[in-house]
C-alpha cells in the first residue's frame, strides 16, 4: 500500500452502512465499560497514586501486524505501605487511532478518555516504600493483528497490588502509545536534527592558567564530557552538528603577563648602569631618603662590566642597549626569557588542554560524513543581545562573526550556521548569516517555524531559500521541545515524538515535505535518551532522515520564501533565559582591548602573543551566558582585573629627589616585570608647579624583561619649593600604559644656588670683619722695649763658666787676657 494512511486496507464500506458502524461502535463502548477490569477506561483506573511508573520504551519502537512488543520500564513505590504483589497490566485500543497533533496531545495529558482492552501482564518483585524495580510485559503478537497501514495506538499501563480488578487495588497508570507500520511509503517525511555542541557556562574555562582551567577544559571536551556523550550516542546515525569552534580553539587564559619569549643564545650579561652623556645627574631615591645635586656637577660616568643582554624573541627582534641620554639598568635577578615550545608536556595543564581538544577534533574528523559539521559563529555570539546593547555590542558581535575558522575546522567543514537564541528580527538574522559568509563560504540559518506565514508553516516545508542567507532551515518548535526535553518516562517521551510525526505526515500522505528539529545547546535530556529517540525515528517508514550534508545540498534548490519581520506570537524553544551581559561590562571590554593594544604597539613580539589575548576578551558575548548573571560578572571581571595588572607591570618608581642647582639632570626608573622587553615606550613628565622647567619632557624608552632602566631628564629651577612632577607611560600613539590609576608622581625639592649662595658669602664675611675688629679692640695697644747700646760691654756677672771643654771666646770678641 503505497502513501500509507492510518485507514484499515479493504476498508471501503458504503456511506449508507455508516450508522450501523456507529451503532456498533455504540454497543461494544458499552459493553466494555461492563467487562471487568482488562477492558476499563484508562482515566477510570486512577484511584490510588502510591507507584511511579517509567516507560524505558518498546521493543520494537515501530512494530508491524502481528508482531510482538516489548514493553519495559521501572516502578517506583512512592508510598508508605508496601506492595506485596505487583502486577502490569497493558491495555490498547484498536478502535481509535491517534491520528492528529490534537488528539495525541489529548490522550498524553488525560483530556482524552478512551475505553482500553487489557493484552497483556506482567508480574515483579514485591515493592518496600522507595523501593524500584524493573518490569518487562510482553504482548503477544495475536494480540496485536491490525490491518492499518500507518497506526499510532493509544497504550495504558496500569499497576494493581495482586490481580484484583477492583479500583481499590489500582497502584499507579501512565500513558503511551504503540506504533505499526505494515505498508510502504512513497513519500516520507525528510527529517534533519540539529545537535548542537557547545561549550557549558563554566568560568573556570577562561581563568588563569592552571590546573584548574585544565580540568575545566577535560570537563567541557575530554572523554567523559557531555559532547563526547553526544557523539557517541549519535555514531552512525543522519544528524546534523552544531559547533562552536571555540571548542577547537581555546581562548587564551586570563593570564596577569604576557607569555615569555623563546630565548636566543647570547652571551653573558653582568649588571651595570650605562650612561651615554657626559652629564650629570642628580640621584633619586625611593621613599623619604634624600639625594643631593652638587651646584657644579661634574661629568661621571659609570661603565658597565660587559654587554647589555640581547634577548631573542619568537619573530627574532632582539633589544640591545641604551642609546643617547637614556641608561639601562639590568638587575642579576631578572628573568630571562624561557623557551616555549610548540608542544607542551602532556602532563602540564596546557598539555591536558592540548590533549583534550585533539581528541575531540579527531573525532569530529573521523564522522561517517564530516560534511554534516556546522560551524556556529566564533564563540556563539547572542545575536539578539549585542544588537541591543549598542555600539560596544554591535562591535563585538561583528568580531565574532568575521573570525576565521581555524585551519583544525576548516580541514572538516566549511558550512556556517547561525542559530539564534530566543525570537530573533529577519534584520539582524540575514546580517549575520552575510558577515559570516564574507568568505564565500555558505552560512544558512536555522529559525523556528515563527519566522514564517503561517501558510507556508502550515505546508510542513523545512527548507527555505531566502534573501541574505545560502539557505534557511525552519525547525518545528512542537516537537522539537518533545525531542530534546528531559523526562522521568523516556519510553513516554519517544512515543509521543513517533505520534506526533505521524499525525504530521498524516496530514498530506503523498506529498513531499520536510521537517526539521533542534536540541537544546545545554541541558535537556542526556545523550543516551537523544540518541534513543533519534533512533526511533529512523525505524519509522513515514519520515527519513537526513544528513547535514544532504540537508545543505537541499538547500540550494529548495524553493523561495519571504521571512517575518518579527516570528510570529508563540513560545520560543529553547527556553530562552534572560541576556546576562550588561551595558557595563561592554564598556569595560572595549577598555581592555585599547589597552592591550597600546601595550601591543611596545611589546617585543607583542604581535604574536596579544591578539589573542585580546580576542580572548569577547567570551563575555556568548549565548552560553544567558541566565548566568553572576558566572559572566566574575569571567568579566576577572578579565578585567588581569589586564590592568599586566599593564601595571611596566611601572615608574615614585621618588624623592632633593635638587640643589639651578640646571642639572635627574634620573627616573623604569620597571618592566612583563615576561617580554619593551621598546619605544615615552616617558613623559608634568610638573605641576612653575619652579622647574623640563627641558626635553618625553623620553623614548626600552626596557628589557624583568628589568629596570633610568632615564635622565634635564630640568631648571625657576623658584624654591616642593614640586610634584606626574611621570606618565605611553605608547606612541598616545595611549596610556602602566598602572591605571593617578599617574606616578616624583616630589622635587628645588633650591636653587643663584641666589642664596651669595647672601651666605656675604654674611660669613661680614662675620670675619666683625669678629676681627672685636678681637683687636679688646687686646688694645702693644708697649715699646728699651734699646740695649750696642757698644756697652756685657756685664761679667752675667757670664757663666760653661765648663773646661767649652769653647773660650777670643780676644776679638771682647773678653780679653787673663
Amino acid at each position: 500500500m503505497n502513501d500509507a494512511s492510518s485507514r484499515q486496507r479493504g476498508s471501503t464500506w458504503p456511506r449508507r452502512h455508516e450508522h450501523l458502524v456507529a451503532l456498533c461502535a455504540a454497543l461494544l463502548t458499552a459493553a466494555l465499560c461492563l467487562l471487568p477490569f482488562g477492558a476499563s477506561r484508562a482515566a477510570a483506573a486512577a484511584v490510588s497514586s502510591t507507584v511511579r511508573i517509567s516507560l524505558v520504551g518498546n521493543e520494537p519502537a515501530v512494530s508491524a501486524s502481528g508482531q510482538a512488543v516489548i514493553v519495559s520500564g521501572t516502578l517506583t513505590n512512592t508510598g508508605s505501605a508496601a506492595i506485596d504483589d505487583p502486577v502490569v497490566h497493558l491495555s490498547i485500543n484498536g478502535e481509535r487511532l491517534l491520528d492528529t497533533r490534537s488528539a495525541a496531545n489529548d490522550w498524553m495529558s488525560g483530556k482524552l478518555d478512551l475505553p482500553v482492552q487489557q493484552v497483556a501482564t506482567g508480574t515483579t518483585d514485591p515493592l518496600a516504600p522507595g523501593a524500584t524495580t524493573s518490569f518487562a510485559v510482553t504482548i503477544p503478537g495475536n494480540k496485536l493483528k491490525f490491518s492499518y497501514g500507518l497506526a499510532s495506538l493509544p497504550l495504558a499501563v496500569t499497576v494493581t497490588d495482586g490481580r484484583t480488578s477492583s479500583a481499590s487495588g489500582v497502584r499507579g497508570t501512565a500513558r503511551s502509545t504503540l506504533h505499526q507500520q505494515n505498508a510502504t511509503v512513497d513519500s516520507p517525511l525528510r527529517l534533519t536534527v540539529v545537535i548542537p555542541l557547545t561549550l557549558p557556562a563554566d568560568p573556570d574555562l577562561f581563568g588563569p592558567s592552571g590546573a584548574t582551567r585544565a580540568a575545566a577544559w577535560e570537563r567541557a571536551v575530554g572523554p567523559d564530557s557531555r559532547v563526547q556523550r553526544l557523539l557517541d550516542a549519535f555514531a552512525g546515525m543522519p544528524v546534523a552538528f552544531a559547533v562552536d569552534p571555540e571548542l577547537l580553539d581555546p581562548p587564551a587564559a586570563a593570564d596577569d603577563n604576557v607569555p615569555s619569549a623563546t630565548p636566543t643564545p647570547s652571551g653573558s650579561s653582568t649588571s651595570g648602569t650605562q650612561q651615554s652623556d657626559g652629564s650629570t645627574s642628580a640621584q633619586s631615591t625611593e621613599g623619604t631618603e634624600d639625594a643631593t645635586t652638587a651646584p657644579n656637577p661634574t661629568s661621571t660616568a659609570a661603565a658597565t662590566s660587559g654587554d647589555a643582554t640581547t634577548t631573542g624573541t619568537a619573530s627574532g627582534t632582539a633589544t640591545g642597549g641604551s642609546t643617547g641620554d637614556e641608561s639601562r639598568t639590568t638587575t642579576s635577578e631578572s628573568p630571562s626569557s624561557s623557551s616555549s615550545s610548540s608542544t607542551a608536556a602532556p602532563n602540564s595543564p596546557a598539555g591536558r588542554i592540548a590533549t583534550a581538544v585533539d581528541g575531540l577534533a579527531q573525532r569530529l574528523a573521523a564522522l561517517d560524513d564530516p560534511g554534516s559539521v556546522w560551524w556556529l559563529p566564533a564563540d556563539d555570539p547572542d545575536l539578539v543581545a549585542l544588537d541591543a546593547a549598542g555600539r560596544d555590542g554591535q562591535a563585538l558581535l561583528r568580531r565574532d562573526l568575521t573570525r576565521a575558522l581555524p585551519d583544525t575546522a576548516t580541514d572538516i567543514s566549511t558550512t556556517r550556521v547561525v542559530i539564534p537564541a530566543g525570537d530573533t528580527p529577519r534584520s539582524i538574522v540575514t546580517a549575520a548569516t552575510k558577515r559570516l559568509a564574507g568568505d564565500g563560504r555558505e552560512a544558512i540559518a536555522v529559525l523556528p517555524d515563527r519566522m514564517l506565514p503561517a501558510a507556508s508553516a502550515a505546508a510542513t516545508t523545512a527548507t527555505h531559500r531566502a534573501s541574505g542567507t545560502s539557505g534557511v532551515l525552519t525547525y518545528d518548535e512542537r516537537l522539537s521541545r518533545l525531542f530534546g526535553a528531559s523526562s522521568t518516562s523516556p519510553g513516554t517521551q519517544t512515543g509521543r515524538l513517533l505520534t506526533q510525526s505521524l499525525a504530521i505526515y498524516q496530514q498530506s500522505p503523498g506529498s513531499s515535505r520536510s521537517l526539521a528539529i533542534l536540541a537544546p545547546r545545554t541541558g535537556g535530556a542526556n545523550p543516551t535518551d537523544l540518541a534513543a529517540r533519534v533512533g526511533a525515528l529512523e525505524t519509522a517508514t513515514w519520515l527519513q532522515l537526513r544528513s547535514g550534508a544532504q540537508t545543505v545540498k537541499s538547500l540550494r534548490s529548495a524553493p523561495r520564501a519571504t521571512l517575518l519581520t518579527q516570528p510570529r506570537k508563540g513560545t520560543p524553544y529553547p527556553t530562552v533565559p534572560a541576556t546576562a551581559i550588561t551595558v557595563t561590562e561592554l564598556r569595560d571590554l572595549d577598555r581592555s582591548r585599547r589597552q592591550l593594544a597600546a601595550l601591543q604597539s611596545v611589546l617585543v613580539g607583542g604581535d604574536e602573543v596579544l591578539p589573542q589575548r585580546t580576542q580572548a576578551l569577547d567570551i563575555i558575548g556568548s549565548t552560553r551566558w544567558r541566565g548566568s548573571v553572576a558566572r559572566l560578572a566574575s569571567v568579566a571581571d576577572r578579565d578585567d582585573a588581569a589586564v590592568s595588572a599586566m599593564l601595571g607591570k611596566l611601572s615608574i618608581r615614585s621618588s624623592t629627589i632633593n635638587f640643589f642647582a639651578d640646571s642639572g639632570d635627574i634620573s627616573v626608573t623604569i620597571a618592566n616585570d612583563l615576561n617580554r622587553p619593551v621598546h619605544g615606550v615615552l616617558l613623559n613628565l608634568r610638573p605641576r608647579k612653575v619652579f622647574i622647567q623640563v627641558t626635553d619632557a618625553e623620553k623614548s624608552v626600552d626596557v628589557d624583561a624583568g628589568a629596570h632602566a633610568a632615564t635622565r631628564f634635564h630640568i631648571k629651577a625657576v623658584g624654591a619649593g616642593t614640586v610634584p612632577v606626574d611621570a606618565l607611560l605611553h605608547a606612541p600613539d598616545g595611549a596610556p600604559l602602566g598602572p591605571p590609576g593617578a599617574p606616578s608622581q616624583l616630589k622635587i625639592n628645588v633650591h636653587p644656588t643663584s641666589g642664596w649662595i651669595m647672601w651666605v658669602l656675604g654674611v660669613l664675611a661680614a662675620l670675619v670683619l666683625v669678629i676681627g675688629l672685636w678681637r683687636a679692640v679688646r687686646r688694645g695697644p702693644r708697649a715699646a722695649s728699651e734699646a740695649t747700646p750696642a757698644d756697652e760691654p756685657t756685664p761679667e756677672e752675667t757670664i757663666v763658666d760653661a765648663g773646661p771643654g767649652a769653647p773660650q771666646p777670643t780676644d776679638d770678641e771682647g773678653t780679653g787676657d787673663r
